[in-house]
């Protein structure tokens, strides 16, 4: 598995012509997912950049793809937007990524069976807009939703907004179509997703998937707000038990609406565009409904809220959570990293989950939390979505990254899991997937990969880097305390130029979340359909460079300066950078 040779090279140019790159800037932007990786971690797992990016458009193109690659033994590494943190896309045994962008077409959408049918690489956003002209709509969405595709919420795995009422998503696909390692094409459904759902694209490359959906109706909101995570927990269980026919239901913690408090507002040439919703320093439970069911919910919500000492909040808070629901992110500016900490808990641990890590986190930790009303096992799951502001150039940082190992093991603790395995949690996969399930799963993959071709090293792999998480979790208690003295800093903090790049813009490199909003509406972008051509491949170009790592050449500077400073970058940011004027 070395570089690819000249033969190798000239293959895929001529199959993919403009659609394959290897030139190293861009391959460099492939090398990475949303996460800010520790210094003490990169070495564990080496330099991943991948030796090609090339971008199929057809079912057809990724079998010929998929039968070269088997055949002269170059490992392939799906990417969809590499919206997570779990290092599923990172290549690690280099080889050749395959960027999903120009598989983006709607195939089928049927009414009568409420399914639609696309290519892996579709955005869910460019999904639901189609659906509202027949007036219909997804069953559910991930909060990334801006920017993350069908295929790699199915290949990941997840829940998100609408997960209360429909589960877990791999629940709502109907069928998927896989390409193998040996090229054939398989069609997968059932009991049978199991084997490529959750699961990075170890066992085969989803081409295309049919999932549900369903009719578009008005909904109704409504933000209530929670003195304490037991009461959070009991007024949640009330609501399962009633049968309240919720369709949504997250919240975020006090500390998160401190922080969403001080966040900077988007601005444009300096004023701000939007105005401050103050949030109180509760749990802000925000709960979606299809307005038919009006009278079910809220008519049930003053005789539930009572023993939960909880109150309804007022309709300007409601509507301000629903519409900045995408902007989770938007804390990060504060940091300007963010250490994640995410983990799936049983609801009837939320209390006692969330108390605790109060108690032995001394770090200010933001959280978002989704509902799932029946879960895995059948009863109601909480998705956990926590961060810890702090600063990645600093080797402080490392401190503070081993409190996210604390978290998963308060979790566990309380029969929780991690939410993915991807590269760093391999080898938790019998409890992220299930014993049976990993079994199964190992044993397919030995079938329809010997070679280990496809996405090596992910969810059911070995690597260094899993082992070192196993030893640092079991020494977590020793670790703990380092991330606690660390002292936290938060606030926007620029000081001084950065290799000639102004202080505030080299404070917004590090402050993108690299979600991805920004790609699919950049006019550079869409016309070239490369990394180094959005938004957030600018940004990480530029914290290449202040770290040393990248020099300014001709390509690179034509690139910032062929911007069409159209501004939709900095409507879409998720961190309300002011994209644009940086330039």
């Amino acid at each position: 598995m070395g570089k690819l040779n000249t033969k190798e090279r000239s293959y895929l140019e001529e199959e993919f012509g403009s659609r394959v790159c290897f030139r190293k800037t861009e391959r460099k932007l492939y090398s990475h997912d949303i996460a800010a990786m520790p210094s003490l971690i990169k070495p564990l797992i080496g330099d991943t950049t991948p030796d090609a990016v090339v971008q199929p458009k057809s079912e057809e193109e990724l079998v010929d793809l998929v039968r070269w690659a088997v055949e002269q033994n170059v490992p392939l590494t799906p990417r969809g937007k590499a919206s997570s943190g779990y290092g599923g896309v990172l290549p690690v045994k280099k080889g050749v990524v395959v960027d999903f962008y120009r598989m983006n077409r709607i195939i089928h959408i049927d009414p009568e069976a409420q399914t639609a049918t696309v290519q892996a690489g579709v955005v869910w956003e460019k999904l639901d807009r189609e659906l509202e002209k027949h007036r219909l709509t997804l069953r559910l969405y991930p909060t990334s939703y801006p920017a993350s595709t069908a295929g790699g919420w199915l290949a990941h795995g997840g829940a998100g907004i609408g997960s209360y009422e429909a589960g877990w998503f791999p629940d709502n696909v109907v069928s998927a179509r896989v390409v193998l390692p040996d090229g054939t094409v398989r069609e997968f459904s059932g009991p049978e997703l199991d084997l490529i759902a959750d699961v990075d694209g170890i066992t085969g490359l989803i081409s295309e998937l049919t999932v549900r959906i369903q009719p578009l109706e008005d909904l109704e909101l409504v933000a209530i707000g929670c003195p304490d995570p037991h009461d959070l927990q009991k007024l949640v269980q009330s609501m399962v038990d009633q049968k309240l026919p919720i369709w949504s239901l997250i919240f975020i913690n006090p500390r998160m609406a401190e922080l969403k408090n001080k966040a900077p507002l988007m601005e444009h040439y300096g004023h701000p565009v939007e105005e401050r919703v103050l949030l109180p320093a509760a749990y802000i439970m925000t709960l979606a409904f299809r307005a038919k069911d009006r009278e079910a919910v809220t008519g049930r919500l003053p005789e539930l809220l009572k023993p939960c000492e909880a109150e309804i909040l007022s309709d300007r808070i409601a509507q301000h959570e629903w519409k900045h629901r995408f902007k989770l992110m938007v804390v990060k500016r504060l940091g300007p990293s963010l250490v994640p900490a995410e983990v799936v808990i049983p609801l009837s641990a939320l209390g006692d989950v969330m108390t605790e890590i109060e108690q032995k986190i001394a770090q200010p930790i933001v959280k978002e939390g989704v509902v799932i009303r029946e879960g895995h096992n059948g009863q109601p799951e909480v998705v956990i979505l926590g961060f810890i502001p702090s600063d990645q150039r600093k080797f402080k940082y490392n401190f503070v990254f081993g409190l996210s190992l604390s978290i998963m093991k308060i979790a566990e603790k309380h029969g929780g899991r991690a939410y993915a395995t991807g590269l760093y949690f391999a080898r938790k996969a019998p409890q992220v997937l299930g014993a049976d399930r990993a079994s199964r799963l190992r044993a397919f993959k030995a079938q329809v990969d010997p070679k280990n071709i496809l996405n090596p090293g992910k969810v059911i792999g070995s690597r260094l880097v899993g082992t070192f998480l196993g030893l640092a979790q079991a020494f977590e208690p020793l670790i703990r305390p380092f991330g606690n003295r660390v002292i936290p800093e938060i606030g926007e903090r620029p000081t001084k130029p950065v290799r000639d790049i102004p202080a505030d813009v080299a404070w917004y490199a590090y402050g993108c979340s690299q979600c991805g909003y920004c790609i699919e509406e950049c006019d550079q972008f869409y016309g070239r359909g490369w990394e180094s051509q959005s938004p957030r491949g600018k940004w990480y170009w530029l914290r290449e460079y202040m770290e040393g790592r990248e020099e300014w050449d001709q390509f690179m500077v034509d690139t910032i300066l062929v911007c069409t400073t159209c501004e939709l970058c900095n409507q879409r940011c998720s961190a309300a950078l002011p994209i644009e004027p940086s330039r």
